[in-house]
């Protein structure tokens, strides 16, 4: 079986799935060729380094079609044309890419429907409560989803919206925002013995409450830093630590000194993926305050660092990673009340801490790039056949 797959740009996090699925597919005789459709990232501004380290290893059967380019840079006909030219070349069975909507998935619809030579597998977190859907909106959107034959997704809710779009459960697998646990959970620990200098690199506080996200509305890191007034814990002398940027970041900080903050919030505008497992170990918790989120990376990385998490319902993690009360807490989107008990209850319980601590490790030990690769495979391999290809792309 010969595999093409296709992403926008191989960041840190793809790495570890592709290297996997490149693997099991070579254990079992399948070729696997990788585009990588633009050379920058279109949604980090730091180092990628374990893409750099990736494609200075030269990895055969690899592209990448525009170097200079990002994916909010459009190029859709360059785009098109360069992958027209892969297709001939490499002549796929099986098109995995990410995405529905993007623009090379679309050319990818597009040039399945003119020539029927190959199966085509979405990679998407979406689902249902990801902000107010419009009927026709969604309708246009099935009419698209329907051209492709199978879908790779983060969890369980988000086969159900797949289905929604038409792909059958039978046609869709989970494991789509999976991280290199294995990675994580080295490198925390090997930062937990490095404590004193992390704390000294990032000027980190003696205990903390950690939340990873963009700076902005839908994250609800304004609700978060309420939430985290009201639970009392500055006052005890825990503080939190807020990892990101974005255009909130102004009114965040005028949010903060108004509430007398100021020496109990640390922002921490850009740290490298390399130096984030040593962020989660030291950690309490994590809480990750979204009005909706499509999975929530930054608490599977918690979990894989032994460190438990809070999270809103509407995070794609709620009740597939995240178990309220087993290994973390789940609360209602924009409940500011509950949040903040819940902030109080984790954060002067330590024994709570340590019992979801032990939980959270162990339920991340499942969304590991392996599931990725195997059902990746599985769903590829079911693909064989359904369509007739008796000719090369033309």
């Amino acid at each position: 079986m010969r595999v093409l797959f296709v992403v926008g740009n191989l960041g840190d996090y793809h790495v570890p799935r592709y290297q996997a699925l490149l693997r099991l597919a070579q254990s079992r005789g399948h070729e696997v060729f990788l585009v990588e459709v633009f050379g920058k990232s279109g949604v980090y501004g730091f180092p990628q380094d374990r893409r750099a380290a990736f494609f200075d290893t030269h990895p055969a059967n690899c592209v990448t079609l525009i170097e200079d380019a990002g994916e909010g840079d459009g190029h859709t006909f360059r785009v098109a044309g360069k992958i027209f030219s892969v297709l001939r070349s490499f002549a796929p069975e099986v098109v995995v890419t990410l995405g529905y909507n993007t623009n090379y998935s679309i050319v990818l619809c597009i040039l399945k429907a003119l020539t029927r030579r190959f199966s085509l597998i979405y990679m998407s977190d979406s689902k249902a409560d990801d902000g107010k859907r419009y009927a026709l909106k969604e309708r246009l959107k099935r009419m698209l989803v329907s051209k492709f034959d199978a879908a790779l997704v983060a969890g369980e809710k988000h086969r159900v919206y797949a289905e929604s779009l038409g792909i059958p459960m039978e046609r869709s697998r989970i494991g789509f925002d999976v991280i290199d646990v294995e990675y994580f959970s080295r490198m925390a620990r090997e930062a937990a013995s490095q404590a004193p200098e992390i704390r000294a690199r990032f000027e980190l506080p003696p205990r903390y409450v950690l939340c990873v996200s963009r700076f902005v509305s839908r994250k609800n890191i304004d609700l978060l830093i309420s939430a985290f007034f009201r639970s009392g814990l500055h006052a005890a002398g825990v503080s939190l630590v807020l990892v990101g940027q974005g255009p909130g970041k102004d009114q965040l900080l005028e949010q903060i000194d108004r509430l007398g903050l100021a020496q109990r919030v640390v922002i921490l505008s850009s740290v490298p993926n390399q130096h984030m497992p040593g962020l989660y170990a030291l950690a309490d918790f994590v809480v990750l305050a979204s009005k909706f989120d499509q999975w929530g990376l930054c608490v599977s990385e918690a979990f894989a660092a032994a460190t438990p998490a809070i999270v809103t319902r509407a995070c794609g993690v709620a009740n597939e990673l995240v178990h309220d009360g087993a290994n973390g807490f789940i609360v209602e989107p924009d409940d500011e009340t509950a949040l903040a008990e819940r902030i109080k209850q984790l954060g002067t319980d330590s024994a709570l801490r340590e019992r979801f601590s032990a939980n959270a490790l162990n339920s991340v030990k499942r969304w590991t790039p392996a599931l990725f690769a195997s059902n990746t495979i599985e769903l590829a391999e079911s693909m064989i056949g359904s369509a007739g290809r008796t000719q090369e792309v033309a």
